[in-house]
């Protein structure tokens, strides 16, 4: 494996901003088609809230257009603006407690759900976890609705704080669940890699879910993690690990 087509652990522990990567004709198709891209995902997502990177500026090419190359553009969005104002003194702020419930309230019934919402706090996190009846709806295919809504609860939580809290937003047990369905993935395929000493890919998972199986396996004595691949593709790379 090539070391400089992957990342560490650390990038998916640290960060669970949403991203994409999008090609088209110019430079502004490819970026009008990343935002499109980040709101099936991010319904409420303005242009304003990305930032992109261009990998690629494309050209026409020449004669009968041989040659020509398709733009390519990273798009990102932004995390709560770090010097945004306070509306009021830290010491002041409530513990964020009230405000994700009323988003999270708030969220559900625009999707049209019954359900309720009971929210805890402790010295580091806010945590909800919403009760109901047929959540799939707000689980989404492997947990990606939820992980959305979590990111934008987390925006909404900390837009006033200095100090960053962590925000878990859960339903039905669901995040405890997919964590035991992972740990148990990622023991059976470091079996199978220090057996043969061969990597494996995982299939694409979201940030949340591939930070699950990081941590899971960082202190394995035989097998290493890292990260490979753009948005919404990356994927977890479990290997031999190097002797030092």
């Amino acid at each position: 494996m090539d070391d400089a087509e992957f990342d560490t652990y650390a990038d998916d522990a640290e960060d669970d901003d949403h991203a994409t990567v999008a090609t088209g004709a110019t430079v502004e198709e490819a970026k009008r088609k990343a935002v499109e891209q980040l709101r099936k995902v991010l319904p409420a997502v303005g242009e304003a809230d990305i930032e992109y990177l261009v990998v690629e500026e494309g050209n026409k090419g020449g004669f009968l257009g041989r040659g020509r190359t398709m733009a390519s553009v990273e798009a990102r969005v932004r995390p709560a603006a770090a010097g945004e104002p306070a509306a009021a003194p830290p010491d002041e702020l409530p513990g964020g407690a009230e405000e994700l419930r009323e988003f999270l309230q708030n969220a559900v019934g625009l999707m049209g759900l019954v359900a309720s919402v009971d929210v805890s706090e402790s010295p580091d996190a806010v945590s909800a976890e919403i009760s109901g009846d047929d959540l799939g709806l707000l689980i989404g295919r492997h947990g990606q609705t939820i992980d959305a809504l979590q990111y934008l609860a987390a925006i909404v939580v900390n837009r006033h704080r200095k100090a960053r809290r962590q925000v878990i937003v859960d339903a039905e047990g669901y995040r405890e669940r997919r964590a035991s369905s992972l740990h148990q993935l990622a023991d059976r395929v470091a079996q199978r890699v220090a057996r043969e000493r061969a990597p494996v890919t995982l299939k694409p998972m979201t940030a949340a879910e591939r930070k699950v199986i990081h941590v899971h396996l960082k202190d394995h004595p035989r097998v290493e993690t890292v990260s490979e691949g753009q948005e919404p593709h990356r994927a977890v790379v479990i290997a031999p690990r190097r002797r030092p």
